[in-house]
């Protein structure tokens, strides 16, 4: 480590002290449901017997057993789509978040982002009509489907609570660059308020910070250089707004806890690194992101 810095010329966003927004964090840590404490309780059975030898790797393995994990952790219909609805789960506290900002910044069509990994939108097909609206005792709603999907459960919701369609979108419905650039003109306008995407189709190279008030992450990448990338797309020069609200979901009790310990360690080695300090002192301290993931770690264990 030593050589390395007598060669390197390290400069990081701390030490740059680049023009950008300052960051409110919102950590919010919502109870797991009886049903996802039960099958967090089965995937550790199931972990157990494949530590033992007891069953074959292409019957089960701990790679299936993390994705089923995530998954839970996410939103508990994903392992079974007939599963309620929980009403205080991170998807539906997520969507009150989002309309909150969205009505309180309409004067200045401020924007925001929605990260999530798992669970993308699915291709339903020309005669399916998942934003259709209905009449019901006076009150338009959207007809009843099955869930399919995290992005349009969320965007279904948002358009039920009054968000025009209009002003929200995926960014996989971008199939093109030129359709790519088309999305993010709208963006950076104001006309969409509301786009979701994943951190490979959102990350690095998204341009879109003009007018970005919140960003929210819904599950946690693999990586802490992924988590950077989202943070970057809203805390970056040319944002009009002088403070950005970041939020992170994370479900008690489930395999977010997993991932953000995955990411606390791969960061506080990078850190031991990349910080301005000597490195033997360096040994000693952790830099604020790697702080950030274990305060997120910490909410996820709570019991």
């Amino acid at each position: 480590m030593t050589l390395f810095r007598e060669i390197a010329d390290i400069q990081t966003s701390d030490t740059l002290k680049l023009p950008v927004p300052k960051i409110e964090k919102h950590n919010i840590a919502v109870d797991s449901t009886q049903i996802q404490k039960d099958m967090v309780t089965d995937l550790g059975e199931r972990a157990e017997k494949i530590r033992a030898g007891l069953v074959k790797i292409s019957e089960d393995n701990m790679l299936a057993i993390t994705n089923e994990g995530r998954k839970l952790a996410l939103e508990q219909r994903l392992i079974n789509n007939q599963l309620p609805d929980d009403d205080k789960s991170k998807i539906n506290i997520c969507i009150r978040n989002i309309y909150e900002i969205w009505e309180k910044s309409k004067e200045k069509k401020s924007t925001q982002l929605v990260f999530c990994d798992l669970s993308t939108p699915k291709s339903l097909g020309s005669e399916d009509k998942p934003y259709e609206m209905e009449e019901i005792n006076g009150i338009w709603k959207l007809k009843k489907r099955q869930f399919t999907d995290v992005y349009t459960d969320i965007k279904r919701k948002l358009i039920e609570k009054g968000i025009p369609e209009c002003e929200i979108a995926f960014i996989h419905d971008a199939t093109s660059e030129s359709k790519k650039e088309e999305l993010f003109d709208k963006v950076r306008n104001g006309e969409i308020r509301i786009l979701l995407g994943s951190t490979f189709k959102m990350g690095a190279g998204t341009n879109i910070q003009d007018k970005i008030i919140a960003l929210h992450n819904l599950d946690c990448p693999w990586t802490s250089a992924n988590l950077i990338q989202r943070i970057g797309r809203a805390v970056r020069q040319g944002n009009e707004n002088l403070l950005v609200h970041i939020f992170n979901y994370v479900t008690q009790g489930t395999f977010d806890a997993y991932m953000y310990q995955l990411i606390e360690q791969k960061q506080t080695f990078i850190s031991q690194v990349m910080i301005s300090k000597i490195p033997i002192r360096s040994m000693e301290d952790i830099d604020e992101r790697a702080l950030d993931y274990a305060e997120i770690k910490a909410l996820a264990t709570r019991k």
